[in-house]
């Protein structure tokens, strides 16, 4: 950017400092090392909603190459040496028209070569091309390259993935069927049995556990046995309605058990999938009702690259009998249930070099647990994108014969494989993309926990997707469900961005309703320094402030007008404003929309320089009946939203203070 304007005090000379002249842009200053941070604090309020994340400038044509299917470490089932593949490769349309006539070529860079046109896909959209079979051979890398053919693309920066991609040996992998249940649950009882069956006739090859949770009403005994792990467990797996059932961390099932096929295809597609681990457990009976778990973890194969793998363990109770019901629902017999994981919700992180390793875990069998029926179970799980990797358990058959004591259930070898593709950072050097429909986090992303408690951005499988691009999905951290820790912080932190000019826009969708009476907080920070420190605040709102709808007692999920988007300038966030920055020339208040509203609305206003902001909200009688704003404010445009869901029908005035600026305007509120 030309002409750029140094503000010459201390702390924005250290800015100006990280900026520097790079390639082909050196007619602009380019800005390194920035890391944007999402900070989301629990007020046990409301589920909070995150999509569209954005940095840069868009072009009109651009075409990116998000990801490839084919991770950069495969593997094979045992006794195969060759496989044909199809390498599937996800396209991002980062420009602003959709893209016509444009190809895409995959090689490796030998004899295989397959061009696939690309179709017409909508702008912030993304459309997977499918290749011709690609043969890959035991421990033979293949280099491989995709690339856009395009005339009319306007950054060729983005065009072409490379990426060396081998396939290992693997073992054979278990299924883990994770079910939450209720005895409140109607569904249940009649959903239940058929899951039961299924797992019966696959009991060799599923490791099955049962949470039970807290809704549609109080008073189950599993649930209340041990609150805490069920209810960050049922979170973990972003499951919102009972009967549901998460199959391997990554395929959900709601309800639907007796279709045998929502089971058995789960099932198949993932048994299909080589594991480069393979896991066995062994239950000992010691002394004073301690049973010890003996876990042998053996890495057959080299892991792939960006992992966070936990083991996590697990008491289960293989059948619970009760003579009456013990809740609404009439069920007296409940199979698998989960009683407690160890050595906390965590898990247990494992090593990641080939080999084979054992993990001693001792516990004590709670006086409430028929020993005959307990059980250990363990599975290792992907914590960024939740996939399970292999998982076993100490008990081999499902009849309810009683376990001799001491006794040692010797369990055979067997787990399971990481083979998602790999989640895509929507990228282009003219702007970087983020639309949050891959497996959570992004590569170079980061999910952090400050309390190493549990961490609650995850994605949802619903339907549910922020208005700036295309999409199904998007991030969700779900303060509503959870009841403790006021105050816990979980960040998310982007891959670090280069080549940025002051100029370019960072932007993301939200959306929020607070639950009366508590306060949840979204703050957003930019750091200079490659993530070490985040000095910058470029957004932060809490409470009613931070909603986008109007305020819920029950579990926010969003319609598609229920979004905000907020956006502004690297350079404004910094407090830097280069020449030809999109910065507001003059102060503004605008008319609110909709008006007349009920009871929710918007009011945008425009500030060319950082100010202190108030907006006030008062009667026809000038009494002050809200506040919306009172805060040190960057220069920038603003959207922001009011709910009015605690007032009148009537005419109402709102008002701006900025500096010297003042303005009124009024609005209608119908009920």
């Amino acid at each position: 950017m030309r002409n750029f304007t140094i503000i010459t005090s201390l702390l924005l000379t250290a800015i100006i400092l990280s900026f520097g002249f790079q390639g082909d842009k050196s007619d602009c200053l380019v800005v390194n090392n920035v890391v944007i941070q999402f900070e989301a604090t629990n007020g046990n309020g409301n589920n909070l909603w995150l999509d569209n994340f954005s940095f840069g400038t868009r072009y009109t044509n651009d075409l990116t190459i998000a990801s490839m299917n084919i991770r950069d470490k495969n593997y094979m089932m045992p006794g195969v040496t060759n496989m044909n593949i199809t390498p599937v490769v996800t396209v991002l349309n980062s420009g602003r028209t959709a893209p016509s006539g444009a190809t895409i070529t995959l090689t490796d860079q030998s004899a295989y070569t397959s061009t696939k046109p690309i179709s017409s896909v909508s702008a912030g959209g993304t459309i997977d091309v499918s290749f011709d079979a690609l043969p890959f051979s035991i421990n033979a890398s293949k280099n491989l390259k995709a690339y856009i053919n395009w005339s009319s693309d306007q950054n060729h920066m983005n065009d072409t993935l490379t990426q060396a991609s081998v396939y290992l040996a693997g073992v054979q992998k278990k299924i883990l069927f994770e079910a939450h249940t209720a005895t409140t649950c109607g569904p249940c009882a009649s959903q239940n049995p058929a899951l039961d069956a299924f797992v019966q006739t696959h009991f060799d090859s599923i490791i099955a556990i049962k949470y039970h949770v807290w809704w549609p009403a109080l008073g189950d005994p599993m649930y209340n046995a041990n609150v805490p792990q069920a209810r960050i467990r049922t979170q973990y797996n972003s499951v919102s309605a009972v009967p549901c059932l998460m199959v391997d961390g990554i395929i959900q099932q709601v309800s639907g058990y007796t279709t045998i096929t929502n089971l058995q295809t789960p099932f198949d597609t993932r048994r299909a999938k080589a594991s480069p681990i393979a896991i066995s457990v062994t239950d000992t009976r010691l002394a004073g009702d301690t049973i010890k778990a003996t876990i042998s973890i053996n890495v057959v194969s080299a892991l792939p690259s960006n992992i966070d793998y936990r083991l996590r363990i697990n008491a289960i109770e293989r059948k619970i009998t009760y003579s009456s019901p013990p809740g609404s629902n009439g069920e007296t017999v409940f199979y698998d249930v989960f009683r407690r994981m160890y050595p906390s919700m965590d898990g247990i992180p494992i090593n990641y070099s080939p080999g084979t390793y054992t993990v001693e875990y001792k516990y004590k069998r709670d006086a409430a647990w028929v020993d005959s029926m307990l059980y250990t179970a363990v599975f290792i799980q992907d914590e960024f994108n939740h996939e399970v990797i292999n998982c076993e358990k100490a008990r081999n058959y499902y009849a309810d014969e009683k376990i001799t004591v001491p006794s040692v259930v010797d369990n055979s070898v067997i787990p399971m494989t990481n083979n998602l593709s790999d989640s895509p950072l929507l990228q282009g050097n003219g702007v970087s993309m983020e639309n949050m429909e891959s497996p959570f986090p992004p590569p170079g992303w980061r999910v952090i926990n400050a309390d190493s408690n549990f961490t609650f951005w995850q994605y949802t499988y619903s339907a549910v997707n922020g208005p700036s691009m295309p999409g199904s999905r998007c991030l969700r951290i779900n303060y509503y469900s959870y009841a403790e820790n006021v105050g816990s912080k979980d960040y998310i932190r982007t891959k670090v961005f280069n080549n940025v000019n002051p100029g370019d826009t960072i932007s993301f969708d939200w959306a929020y309703a607070q639950r009366p009476g508590y306060n949840d907080r979204l703050a957003v920070k930019i750091s200079t320094d490659g993530g070490n420190t985040f000095p910058y605040t470029l957004f932060d709102r809490q409470g009613s402030v931070l909603g986008t709808a109007p305020s819920s007692s029950s579990g926010f999920v969003p319609t598609a007008s229920q979004w905000g988007t907020f956006s502004i300038s690297y350079a404004n966030a910094l407090g830097v404003n280069p020449s030809g920055a999109i910065t507001p020339v003059k102060y503004s208040l605008s008319q609110n929309y909709p008006n007349p509203f009920n009871p929710f609305t918007r009011i945008k206003f425009e500030i060319p320089k950082n100010s202190f902001v108030t907006l006030r909200v008062f009667d026809i009688l000038g009494r002050e009946t809200a506040v919306i704003l009172s805060e040190n404010m960057k220069a920038g445009s603003y959207d922001v939203p009011f709910d009015a869901s605690n007032l009148t029908s009537g005419v109402y005035f709102y008002k701006i203070t900025a500096g010297d600026f003042s303005s009124i305007r009024k609005m209608l509120l119908i009920k």
